[in-house]
């Protein structure tokens, strides 16, 4: 048996009165403003959560011409959503409107006389074609002349959504995938302890695994919000972890790669895998811009007076002076292929704000270029 509401009012107003609060909306000169200016999607609803105003972004995405066609209806009517004709009385009134974003921030301004921001999934069906759309919906309600109102902003979020989900579901699968391969190196390595190619096949897994739970991390938790590992760590550790990341890469073949590490080895305390993250950046950045035949060379420097390592990454090929200052600048690449200008802001971000180091570059046409990276030994007090 059907009730009258499960969620929101049913009333709606009467007609002489719905005609009268257009009449009083479009003499309002600051709702024409605010319906003018806004350039995301806007919609003035009355108490009775009816359409009396629409921006033209909003009649864009729904894909009218003439407002009046969506004046009187609720939100989700004028969306098609498949659940506004549901139950007796539409839109806000049914079960599936109990979880509706969209409905909650309208009643949050109507009831409370508040703003409120929810997200809002949505199902719309126009022209026998169904498909989901999410909306960030923002409700303000005001009053103006005596007449109280709620604005209604709302920001397509869809493909933010599918390519968060899509993120979520390749973790999920990934450490699955992860789970197997240790097993299976972890296997291998019991049968065949003492084989090379073995140990490095087994590191190989063991740092994907946390290559993954880094990356997992970062992107739950944000860019600031990342506590690194950090322990006392040798110089071994760090050229062993970077060897994992270059001497394989198919960036070296047809080039030399030279690295001259220190002896008698040095412990730091950091991440590792960091540090790792930002010299095998710069390793192959080098490499992918040297030509074949010709060589990439990393020195490594323990600076005593400094109480600090020094990583240098040279390669022949100079940087554009006009590309200089935006080395480090997100998204940016002097490279052609898009979704690149990571790899230097990644030195950066791990370098310097998780790691307290100094990232930076010195290029010349006549001397090459050479990436650097210093690190603090010791613990700060």
């Amino acid at each position: 048996m059907s009730v009258e509401t499960y969620f929101a009012p049913v009333r709606r107003t009467d007609r002489r009165e719905f005609k009268n609060q257009i009449v009083d909306i479009s003499h309002s000169p600051l709702m024409n403003t605010l319906l003018k200016a806004v350039s995301g999607l806007m919609v003035v609803l009355n108490e009775d959560r009816q359409i009396v105003a629409i921006n033209h972004a909003f009649l864009e995405t729904i894909g009218i011409d003439n407002a009046e066609e969506v004046l009187g209806l609720r939100l989700g009517e004028s969306l098609k959503c498949v659940h506004a004709h549901g139950e007796p009385n539409g839109c806000g009134t049914t079960l599936q409107c109990v979880t509706c974003g969209a409905a909650i921030a309208t009643m949050a301004a109507i009831e409370n006389d508040a703003a409120d921001e929810q997200m809002c999934a949505m199902t719309m069906e126009k022209d026998g074609v169904k498909s989901d759309i999410c909306l960030l919906i923002r409700s303000h309600p005001m009053r103006v002349d005596d007449r109280r109102w709620v604005l209604l902003f709302a920001q397509d979020i869809t493909q933010e959504q599918f390519w968060m989900n899509l993120e979520r579901i390749f973790f999920h699968d990934i450490n699955n995938s992860l789970a197997s391969l240790l097993g299976y190196s972890d296997l291998l390595a019991s049968e065949m302890p003492d084989h090379p190619a073995v140990q490095q096949i087994r590191a190989a897994a063991v740092r994907l695994n946390a290559e993954v739970s880094l990356q997992r991390t970062l992107s739950k938790n944000k860019e600031g919000q990342y506590e690194p590992n950090r322990d006392y760590v040798p110089l071994s550790r760090i050229k062993k972890e970077l060897g994992l990341l270059v001497d394989g890469h198919t960036a070296r073949i047809g080039k030399s790669y030279e690295a001259d590490w220190p002896d008698p080895d040095v412990s730091l305390y950091t991440d590792p895998l960091l540090v790792s993250k930002v010299l095998g950046n710069m390793v192959i950045n080098a490499l992918e811009a040297t030509p074949k035949g010709g060589q990439v060379r990393l020195a490594v420097e323990v600076v005593e007076e400094g109480n600090a390592v020094v990583w240098k990454v040279w390669n022949a090929a100079s940087i554009d002076e006009k590309y200089r200052h935006r080395i480090f600048q997100r998204y940016f690449s002097t490279k052609a292929d898009s979704g690149r200008g990571l790899g230097t802001y990644a030195m950066k971000l791990f370098g310097e704000h998780y790691l307290g180091g100094k990232v930076d570059f010195v290029s010349d046409p006549a001397e090459g270029t050479v990436f650097f990276f210093r690190l603090p030994i010791n613990r700060p007090s």
